[in-house]
């Protein structure tokens, strides 16, 4: 209802105003919409200074911006909260919108933070993603079949210089953006203690083996090459390569060998014939050898 006024007339007592009635009845409609808009149609809410008023009823703010909210604080105008025409309600600190809540999402602009050892979950798992008070994050992990964290096919995974350092492809390949070569077994894309390889491995470039016992071997039980150390079942049994006393490669002697024995070829079935043939890089005899002897370590 419109604010009603009551008729005074052009002139004192001309008799052109409102009767008393009239006046009276302008006052009481007056009154009764404070009344109802303010309080409970007969009583209005106590407001006091120091504590939050209550209201009965609807309030009804204007639509409003985050540099000028519909509700304000007394010292900061730009701060506040407002509605908007599109169904939104934000909160507004110095002008610039923080937080908003629309039909399809709530969307916050500025950082979240939970108590030290605080929780983060959903109505069926409420501590699903527990911080501790040194940062540390734990999963709830109540389903290992349905808990975890999952990324959106081709995601990424990173840090603040390299926000693409592990991506994820939809068929769960990995792949790491660094290109940084190993030079050590602590330098390298990726470092770790061990690696195991249920299947194929392939090396675009060159594969070495640090320490003075490194070796490469099928299994445990079938032959394997070995370099620089000895088979562990008992020296040398049932190998296909073994290299003990291997030289270098380099600019002098042995220089681009393909296979380069310092030391003495065994062979452990007695006495049989044993044969050689070495070949360098460009596909050149380097040495031929063959022989028959039941002292096989006189071969070299």
């Amino acid at each position: 209802m419109a604010k009603q006024s009551i008729g005074i007339g052009t002139a004192a007592d001309d008799g052109t105003g409102d009767t008393l009635r009239a006046a009276g009845d302008k006052i009481n409609d007056n009154f009764t919409e404070i009344y109802t808009t303010l309080g409970d149609g007969s009583t209005l809410s106590t407001f006091a200074a120091t504590a939050n008023p209550t209201f009965t009823g609807v309030v009804k703010f204007a639509d409003g911006s985050a540099s000028a909210p519909a509700i304000t604080n007394a010292d900061d105008a730009d701060t506040g909260a407002f509605f908007s025409a599109a169904n939104e309600f934000a909160i507004t600190t110095g002008g610039t919108e923080r937080f908003k809540v629309s039909n399809s999402a709530a969307t916050l602009a500025v950082n979240l933070v939970i108590p030290n050892a605080g929780n983060i979950g959903s109505v069926g798992d409420t501590d699903a993603i527990a911080i501790a008070t040194g940062g540390a994050v734990t999963f709830s992990q109540r389903d290992v079949h349905s808990s975890g964290i999952t990324i959106a096919d081709g995601g990424e995974i990173g840090s603040a210089s390299d926000t693409d350092a592990i991506s994820i492809s939809s068929a769960g390949v990995i792949t790491l953006s660094s290109t940084t070569d190993s030079t050590s077994a602590s330098t390298g894309s990726l470092v770790t203690h061990s690696i195991g390889v249920a299947d194929d491995a392939s090396f675009g470039d060159q594969m070495t083996l640090f320490g003075a016992t490194g070796k490469i071997q099928r299994d445990s039980s079938a032959a394997f090459l070995v370099l620089n150390g000895t088979d562990s079942d008992s020296a040398d049994a049932g190998d296909n390569i073994i290299i003990e006393a291997g030289g270098t490669d380099g600019a002098g002697a042995n220089a681009n060998d393909d296979i380069l024995l310092e030391d003495q070829i065994f062979h452990h079935t007695g006495h049989a014939s044993v044969s050689l043939t070495i070949f360098d890089s460009g596909g050149n005899v380097v040495k031929s050898l063959i022989g028959v002897h039941q002292d096989t370590s006189e071969i070299n």
